[in-house]
Parts: structure tokens; C-alpha cells; sequence
């Protein structure tokens, strides 16, 4: 069988359905694709515009695209006229001038492949006006055109656009097949691999099913702050969890930090550390968003009783809400620590 967008990670049924669409000449002129940032939007915008016009495409026996021509190097590269960015630049929205831009510029013929490729950057930040506008374009396109719309939220674009372009959801990519791509493509993850396994490994879930979530975590800059939140995290749930230490209690409390900002940032991750165990308890095969090691999270979550973990969680939203409504912090977070019975 051919492979066709086979370097876009994971999405079997999604790269299934375009290839098919593709081969059979019936891709739609234009396509929502959605997900959240580094789920791969950006990627597989790139690889199906060089699906298109790859100079291997009757061939098959290669894959499509094949990354080897001279045509698909360009567009991977980022040096193809043809391929078009419509971003927001500096702004906080899409507003209707880079609109108006592309609708002067649809009518123009390519320059030298056979289609012209729109990607759209953060469609979901389109105002409504520029919306109203590039639908007129939307509706009746140059024959030659394909709009490739990137969001994280179709919802927050008109029906009158949805329903016009197929909305195509990339999901999350599992654990084991970003660990394998970032150990490809970055020397930094094969030596963290040989070096502390565990540590990527940790990398790795907190990435959140995100590629380009762990390319940035890789930096020590971004990932020893995301260490250091979760050891705090784990060292909360291990003291609820024993005999209470004062000393060590208010080690704990100090570490917390004092800042609001930061404190609502440990408390998310302190939760995803309680969400985990509480699943823990449930079944043996849910997938886990904090621990990389199952055993170690079995084995803390044995110690706990489901009652008094979906305490935890209570008492610790509470708090997180608490904090989001301008309450003290000293005193939100004494509170915290006597409702979990810390103090």
C-alpha cells in the first residue's frame, strides 16, 4: 500500500481520509484542520500542500509526498511562492487587512506549480468582519486554490465558513511515538535518552500529546521550572499521603512559591498529579497525564482512599478559584494546607 503523508505523526484516519481524497482527485478546496498548538497542524498543512504537486505523485511505488524532489524540498523549505502564509503578525486577532491581501491576490495564476496553497494561521482569531470578508472568497475560489484554515477552536469561527470547509481534528499524539521523533530529529533527546531516561520520559507526558510542546521543553530553560512544579506536586500528594511533619509541611508550604500567578500554575500541576492517582484507583489501563511510571503511581495511589483524594482535588480548586478571585495568597494557601490537613 502506498504511503501517502506518512511523516505526519499519528492521525491514521485523518492522513487515511486525505490520502484517498488526494489519490482520487477529490480534495476539497479548502480544509479546517484543528487542534492544539504543536499537535502537528502546521506540519501536515506542509505535507499535503507537496502531496499535491509532488513531482512523484503517479508513481507508486513512492511515498506522497516523497521529501526528495525538487518541488517538495521547496515547499518544505518554506521558499515556494505558491505557498502562502495569512498570519496575524503582532496582533491579538486576524483582522479583515491581511484578508483583504489575500483576496487581491487568489486571482493571480501560480508561479510555478499548478496550485496556489493558503495557509491560515490561527483562524479562530479571525474577527467576524474579516470573516464576512474571506468568505466571499471562500465561496466561489479560483479552481487552482486550496485554503488550509489552522485553529485551535472551530467553534469560534462562523457556521457560514464551517460549512464550507471540512474541519479535519488532529488528536493528541501518544507518548511513545513523540519520544520516538524527538529522539529522530533532536541530538538533545538521544542524549537525555542515554543519559536519564526517566527525566525524558517526564518530558515526554508533560508535553501533553503536544510534538512541538517537547521540541520546546528540550530547552533546560522551559523544562527544569516544569520539573521543579512536578517534584513539588509529588511531594505534596506523598505528604497527604503519611503522617504529618510539621517540618516538613512548612518546607513543603515555602516551596510553593508566593506569587499568584505561580501559585495558580502549581496548583494546576498538583492536580493533574491528584487527577492521575484518582485514575489509578479506577482501572489499571488509564492513560496518564502526570506520572511516567504506572508503578509509581499505583503504588502512591494505594495508600490513598478515593473519597479522600476527591477531597484533595476539591480543596485544592477551591484554592486555585480563591486565588483567580484576588483572595489572599498567605491565607489561601494556610487554608489549603489545613483543609488537606497539612497543619
Amino acid at each position: 500500500m502506498r504511503p501517502i503523508l506518512s511523516d505526519v505523526i499519528a492521525n491514521e484516519r485523518l492522513r487515511a481520509r486525505l490520502g484517498d481524497e488526494l489519490l482520487a482527485g477529490k480534495l476539497s478546496h479548502a480544509y479546517i484542520l484543528s487542534g492544539e498548538g504543536g499537535f502537528g497542524k502546521h506540519t501536515l498543512a506542509l505535507h499535503l500542500a507537496a502531496a499535491l504537486v509532488c513531482e512523484h505523485q503517479k508513481d507508486a511505488h513512492k511515498a506522497l509526498p516523497c521529501l526528495e524532489c525538487p518541488t517538495c524540498r521547496k515547499i518544505l523549505a518554506g521558499n515556494s511562492p505558491d505557498v502562502i502564509y495569512v498570519n496575524r503578525g503582532d496582533k491579538a486577532t486576524l483582522g479583515i487587512d491581511p484578508i483583504r491581501e489575500l483576496r487581491q491576490d487568489v486571482y493571480i495564476p501560480p508561479n510555478d506549480l499548478s496550485v496556489k496553497v493558503y495557509i491560515i494561521e490561527d483562524a479562530h482569531l479571525m474577527t467576524p468582519q474579516a470573516q464576512n470578508a474571506f468568505l466571499l472568497t471562500l465561496e466561489e475560489p479560483p479552481p487552482y486554490v486550496l485554503f488550509l484554515l489552522l485553529c485551535e477552536n472551530p467553534s469560534l469561527m462562523l457556521e457560514t465558513i464551517r460549512s464550507r470547509a471540512p474541519v479535519m481534528r488532529l488528536e493528541p499524539v501518544p507518548n511513545e511515538l513523540i519520544l520516538q521523533y524527538i529522539c529522530k530529529k533532536v541530538p538533545e533527546a538521544r542524549r537525555m535518552l542515554e543519559d536519564d531516561r526517566g527525566a525524558l520520559e517526564e518530558l515526554v507526558v508533560a508535553a501533553d500529546g503536544s510534538i512541538g510542546r517537547a521540541l520546546e521543553l528540550l530547552d533546560p530553560k522551559l523544562y527544569k521550572p516544569l520539573s521543579e512544579r512536578r517534584e513539588i506536586a509529588r511531594a505534596f500528594a506523598r505528604l497527604c499521603a503519611s503522617p504529618k511533619n510539621t517540618g516538613d509541611a512548612m518546607r513543603l508550604l515555602n516551596s510553593l512559591g508566593s506569587r499568584r500567578d505561580e501559585l495558580i500554575e502549581q496548583f494546576g500541576t498538583i492536580l493533574l498529579c491528584l487527577r492521575d492517582l484518582l485514575l489509578c484507583k479506577q482501572t489499571e489501563n488509564a492513560p496518564l497525564c502526570f506520572f511516567s511510571d504506572r508503578e509509581e503511581a499505583s503504588s502512591l495511589a494505594y495508600t490513598f482512599t478515593t473519597p479522600a483524594l476527591l477531597s484533595l482535588c476539591d480543596s485544592v480548586s477551591d484554592a486555585t478559584d480563591r486565588l483567580r478571585a484576588n483572595a489572599n495568597v498567605r491565607l489561601t494557601v494556610t487554608a489549603l494546607a489545613q483543609d488537606c490537613n497539612l497543619l
